[in-house]
């Protein structure tokens, strides 16, 4: 009856991951060849697997029976998938996907123009013209129109969902399958804010006397971190991106055209970059919108580092291949993003001098306060969109940035351009922990080899505690092996 029982599970397993693969070639197809393509009827599919008869009884077995460790954590992750497929409604399902399909298609408008949004993203990084900035900041006014009501219906009706399975609300049944309850979250955001308070505030007062901008604004908020944190966009031509990433893989001992990974990056995308893991470990794809810049070099080393997380996962089973909690995957790939900000990164790869190499360390402090704040801010507000989504939404936001940011919006329709929660729920947060995760993960490589870059001991580190085994182990399990913890 055992054999059984974990024969079942690599049947559901098997089916999952087909799937899977199916659904990530159409989501591909979506992004960079604009495909007609019906997400829902993936979703829809997946939700049924998950719930078809017999998966939660093999689970159960599992869990309760005298199983090793690796069945019992694959049913736990199989376990978690289904609870959330099941707030994961037909009218949940099609409303998120006609969100996605207007995100994709509605361009901000510029001046009478559109552009697309990375377009925008790079107007409100680097244009020096503070009244443009404003104007891109505000473009997005065809986009809100259309998500307002959509966005309230989205948010109460997954709520609903979530407290119809006995949960108090959505964010407690989302961060329930990550290993984290909605006070955590809440603590953890609380003290980061007390170690980053300081930094931020250097960073805002810095960018408000140097631009003479008598306060900070939302649309110059990503402009002072990009002119005071990052170098100049010359240090970073798009044509030499590609190549230092293979000269850095080849320093850690790995060659980076025997991984094949495929990498397009003339992608026409909302986001700076994606990655589609649509056959671990055979067939994994980046999507990019790569320019010039140190922001854009940063997401092309996040990306592959999304890649080779999944490349150099040695299991066999879909639920420990995919199974990581969403920030514990982030901060796989941000490890890999902080390699550029590394001086030993900077002397290699470009002519910089050490002036001004020794500046872009020093504000990376600021960059890191000005990132994690950010994050925490829209995740809170997605927290407050959940349990109040018929309320003053305009206001929740502006309590939530000016908490964080220290600035408001004063714009009742500003939260209904915050597409990401919509398309993502509950996965703003992992944008700021995976940079926490980043950090010591960088610390610990550095007690143990000194400067990681250059040393193939390094990658093999990465690779034997974190990529191996999948999801085998939690993230705080994980984290601990290291000395590391949120």
């Amino acid at each position: 009856m055992a054999t059984d029982a974990v024969e079942k599970l690599g049947d559901i397993e098997d089916n999952l991951e087909e799937l899977n693969a199916a659904e990530g070639e159409d989501v591909f197809n979506l992004y960079y060849r604009h495909a007609d393509v019906d997400v829902a009827v993936h979703e829809k599919r997946r939700r049924d697997a998950l719930l078809a008869p017999g998966v939660a009884e093999t689970c159960e077995a599992i869990l309760s029976g005298d199983y090793g460790l690796v069945p019992k954590r694959r049913a736990k992750i199989i376990s978690d998938w289904a609870t959330q497929a099941r707030a994961e409604t037909d009218e949940i399902i099609d409303l998120k996907n006609e969100i996605q399909k207007i995100v994709i298609e509605t361009k901000p408008a510029l001046d009478g123009e559109e552009i697309p949004r990375h377009v925008k993203t790079e107007v409100l990084l680097k244009e020096d013209d503070r009244e443009k900035r404003r104007r891109a900041f505000y473009a997005e006014g065809k986009l809100r129109e259309e998500l307002a009501e959509r966005a309230r219906r989205l948010y109460r009706l997954r709520n609903e969902a979530a407290q119809a399975l006995g949960y108090d609300d959505y964010p407690t049944l989302a961060l329930a399958a990550e290993d984290l309850t909605v006070a955590e979250l809440k603590s953890i955001f609380e003290k980061y804010e007390r170690e980053t308070g300081e930094k931020y505030r250097e960073l805002s007062a810095e960018g408000t006397d140097r631009f003479k901008l008598g306060r900070l604004e939302p649309w110059d908020l990503n402009y002072v971190v990009e002119r005071l944190c990052s170098a100049d966009d010359k240090y970073f031509p798009k044509e030499a991106a590609l190549p230092s990433l293979a000269e850095v893989v080849k320093s850690l001992g790995r060659d980076v055209a025997s991984m094949d990974v495929q990498i397009r990056e003339d992608a026409d995308i909302p986001y700076g970059g994606l990655c589609f893991a649509i056959r671990i470990p055979d067939d994994i794809r980046i999507l990019l919108n790569l320019k010039d810049g140190m922001s854009d070099l940063r997401v092309l080393y996040h990306e592959f580092g999304h890649a080779v997380h999944r490349k150099f996962t040695t299991s066999k089973n879909f639920a420990l291949k995919t199974g990581d909690a969403g920030f514990f995957a982030g901060a796989m790939a941000d490890t890999w993003a902080l390699f550029v900000d590394r001086p030993a990164w900077l002397r290699v790869f470009t002519k910089m001098n050490e002036n001004e190499i020794a500046r872009v360390a020093d504000a990376s402090e600021k960059a890191f306060a000005a990132r994690v704040r950010r994050f925490m801010a829209i995740q809170s507000f997605e927290v407050d969109a959940y349990a109040g989504a018929e309320g003053d939404l305009a206001a929740a936001l502006d309590a939530h940035t000016e908490r964080f940011l220290g600035f408001r919006y004063d714009d009742a329709g500003r939260w209904s351009e915050q597409y990401f929660p919509l398309l993502y729920p509950m996965y703003s947060k992992n944008y700021a922990l995976a940079r926490v995760i980043q950090r010591a993960v960088h610390r610990h490589m550095e007690g143990e080899f000194g400067e990681p870059l250059g040393e193939p001991k390094a990658f093999e580190f990465l690779a034997d505690r974190f990529y191996a085994d999948g999801a085998l182990h939690t993230w705080k399990e994980k984290l601990a092996a290291v000395g590391a913890a949120l």
